[in-house]
């Protein structure tokens, strides 16, 4: 089962994709869009094509454990997206996404460069959710 990460921002919504197995993931190109509505109709045509059976989106959580402006924003998109798709959509813990991103020398998107800094902050999203999946799997294994 693929797997879809997503970090929505205001302007720009990052997306990766998980391989098949949900071992690895790679970023795809960003979906450019301020209307949220059009945003979700974007990504139930990827999670469509992909054959995508589970999305991963991004909650900004600040550090201090309480909410924000933007995590509420998220919440909200999140609710929205539930209703539009058929497939389950998960929330995960983005902290550090951006940054990580920016430590690996991904610079802003410009109009030619295909993959963004928020879709490679949709990977990181992703790849932690798939190691978190891949550790649980382990140790209820094991016992």
């Amino acid at each position: 089962m693929r797997l879809l990460g997503v970090d929505v921002g205001r302007a720009r919504t990052g997306l990766a994709l998980s391989d098949p197995h949900g071992v690895s993931c790679s970023p795809l190109p960003a979906i450019e869009e301020r209307d949220p509505g059009r945003t979700i109709e974007k990504l139930a045509a990827v999670v469509s094509k992909e054959q995508v059976g589970l999305v991963v989106v991004g909650l900004p959580r600040p550090l201090s454990g309480r909410t924000n402006e933007q995590a509420e924003l998220v919440s909200l998109f999140v609710e929205r997206l539930r209703a539009a798709l058929t497939v389950p959509v998960v929330t995960w813990d983005e902290r550090y996404t951006s940054k990580l991103a920016e430590a690996k020398g991904v610079t802003k998107p410009s109009r030619r460069r295909r993959v963004s800094l928020d879709s490679v902050a949709a990977c990181y999203i992703l790849q932690d959710y798939l190691d978190w999946l891949r550790n649980r799997s382990q140790t209820q294994g094991a016992g």
